[in-house]
């Protein structure tokens, strides 16, 4: 099965307002021609690009509440009616207490979406995958974030270690932080993860075309 790769636009400009729809658009566009899987997250102001994509627009974070009095807060209801189809959690920009994390994944399995949790660290990778069980745990080491180093390169046996924990309990493993190429790709499919996690390589990219195609050679190649 080819690796997924998620792309995280973060609060990018050059991934923000209409050119956020620009951006997934290319990678629809590139998605479709060599037969990819990918996954847009951009911010919550600009998930009205759901409406306007064959490929999963994903949110970046999702509260774990109902409608109701709740000012400030994204209900997974929220998102499902914009046309999202899951969320980011924990990300190490956005971390969240393990309880919450806990209730957030079963809030939005009720409303079937699927729920991507980063781990800092293999010990929580594989904590996230017993007690929790989303659909995916992305690791992503904070130190290695927007480093342009990949977690898969330099820490290959987190990488391998993490991948087995966490899908022995039937979850699905991404591989996030400095990931920059396709070859990023290729190499953590190769140490059993299920895809990638991407942010800045992609989203804050002066040349968009160029990297997404060399991510999508990465995923033909693994």
């Amino acid at each position: 099965m080819r690796p997924l790769i998620v792309v995280n636009f973060k609060t990018y400009e050059r991934a923000t307002g209409k050119r956020a729809l620009s951006l997934a658009r290319k990678i629809e566009r590139i998605a479709k021609q060599t037969k990819t899987k990918w996954i847009v997250c951009p911010q919550h102001a600009d998930l009205f690009i759901a409406k306007h994509l064959s490929i999963p627009v994903f949110a970046q974070h999702v509260d774990a509440c109902e409608p109701g009095r709740n000012t400030g807060f994204v209900t997974p209801l929220s998102l499902k009616l914009a046309g999202v189809r899951g969320s980011l959690l924990n990300h190490s920009e956005h971390r969240l207490d393990f309880k919450l994390i806990k209730a957030t994944v079963e809030l939005m399995r009720k409303y079937k979406l699927a729920s991507v949790v980063c781990a800092n660290s293999a010990r929580e990778a594989k904590r996230i995958a017993e007690e929790v069980h989303p659909d995916f745990v992305a690791l992503e080491p904070p130190e290695l974030i927007g480093t342009g180093i990949s977690v898969s390169q330099a820490k290959p046996e987190i990488v391998e270690k993490s991948a087995n924990a966490v899908k022995k309990y039937g979850v699905r493993f991404l591989c996030g932080a400095g990931i920059s190429s396709g070859e990023d790709v290729r190499r953590a499919a190769e140490l059993g993860a299920d895809g990638v996690l991407v942010a800045s390589a992609i989203a804050n990219s002066s040349s968009p075309v160029k990297i997404i195609k060399n991510f999508a050679k990465g995923a033909l190649l693994a």
